[in-house]
């Protein structure tokens, strides 16, 4: 091959390669890439959803599944690239196994994750006699004597349960006229929720003297919210206060530096489920110290050039692979900074490209490789070139 032939071929390799980089850069929306991830976490079988893409069928639950699909609607109400028949089947069939099976395996949070995805997926449908079901089994865990509810995973009322048993009920009344949850005693359970006030620590617990956490706080605040007596609760400074010794707010540890911590007065052991928590308090409390841009940041910062999810810090040296779980807690606190993050506007948050060629890993190895392949194709036509018959 003469010179003058090898040289259009070098330019137009490198511009396939240079467009190809181009358009992959173009593509990368913040949402575009999550919504891949969850995507892949779709089971081939069962219609589930696992919580990691390198994760066995066989860890599929409810929460798993919730957290993708909650996901993926946010990303697109249509739900287009699923599919949605096998999905809604199986959360249904979820709904059916909480009707079903035997009081000590009955959980109380399953039963709303199933209701709620078979809601996003319109499979309640013609399932009405299924929804009642659920209700009669749910109407029966709650506990008259100390006015909350449990399920068979706990021996005695808990926050927990009560909070999921109640956004249960008033789903269910949304899809199913004859849900009555105007039998529904909202002073009793509202009492119940305030004797959980841990007033030593300023916050709330599990049950009745136990020891105060956020997340259970975080029940407690929605649960009264719910029953439209948030009212009775007078100590927002003292639980702002409180949730405030979470936040990691030392920049010497830049990979916390605006999350919440596990721990209280730790700043090394951000956690993206403790952050919505403790984000979802001080924002319905109005608290002036939530830091939104730095927290919000933060967030961002964890989703990962992998495989597009959302993760905490790893606690070992390596890629940390992303989590549903951990995927729709970000989402949630996101929408709680900007509610329009996902819209279809240009300039709204999750429409981000990230990863081009000055980020991503990815593309960047994309580059070597066509480098390669470019300096192979060069020494190949010098060879051709030098040693023409």
């Amino acid at each position: 091959m003469k010179r003058h032939k090898i040289l259009p071929y070098l330019f137009i390799l490198v511009f396939i390669i240079s467009s190809i980089s181009i358009d992959y850069s173009v593509a990368t929306s913040r949402k575009d890439l999550l919504e891949e991830f969850c995507i892949r976490n779709q089971g081939e079988t069962g219609g589930g959803f696992k919580d990691y893409n390198n994760g066995t069928e066989d860890t599929i639950t409810e929460f798993t599944s919730l957290a993708n699909l909650f996901i993926l609607y946010e990303i697109d109400p249509t739900l287009a690239k699923i599919d949605k028949p096998k999905a809604g089947f199986w959360f249904i069939d979820r709904l059916n196994n909480f009707i079903s099976t035997t009081t000590t395996e009955k959980s109380i949070p399953d039963a709303y994750y199933a209701l709620e995805g078979s809601v996003y997926l319109n499979a309640t449908a013609n399932e009405t006699s299924t929804v009642n079901d659920a209700v009669t089994q749910m109407n029966d865990y709650y506990n008259e004597t100390s006015s909350g509810y449990n399920g068979g995973n706990s021996p005695i009322p808990t926050l927990s349960d009560t909070y999921f048993a109640l956004e249960f009920l008033y789903l269910a009344n949304n899809i199913s006229s004859s849900v009555n949850i105007t039998s529904i005693n909202k002073t009793e359970i509202a009492a119940f929720v305030l004797a959980c006030w841990d007033s030593e620590n300023n916050a709330f617990a599990g049950i009745p003297g136990g020891e105060a956490n956020p997340i259970d706080s975080y029940f407690a605040i929605q649960t009264l919210i719910r029953l439209e007596n948030l009212n009775l609760f007078n100590y927002e400074e003292e639980l702002s206060d409180f949730i405030e010794n979470f936040y990691c707010d030392d920049p010497v540890f830049e990979s916390h530096y605006g999350g919440y911590s596990l721990a209280p007065d730790s700043s090394s052991s951000s956690s993206l489920m403790m952050t919505y928590y403790c984000v979802s308090i001080q924002n319905t409390l109005n608290s002036s110290k939530l830091n939104n841009e730095t927290t919000l940041n933060w967030i961002l910062s964890r989703q990962s050039p992998y495989d597009y999810g959302f993760n905490d810090v790893p606690s070992v040296s390596g890629i940390g692979y992303s989590s549903a779980k951990l995927s729709y807690y970000a989402v949630r606190s996101i929408l709680i900074f900007e509610d329009s993050a996902f819209g279809d506007k240009s300039r709204d948050l999750m429409n981000e490209e990230i990863w081009d060629l000055s980020t991503s890993g990815w593309l960047i190895a994309a580059i070597v490789v066509g480098s390669l392949g470019l300096a192979a194709l060069a020494g190949y036509g010098i060879y051709r070139y030098k040693n023409r018959i």
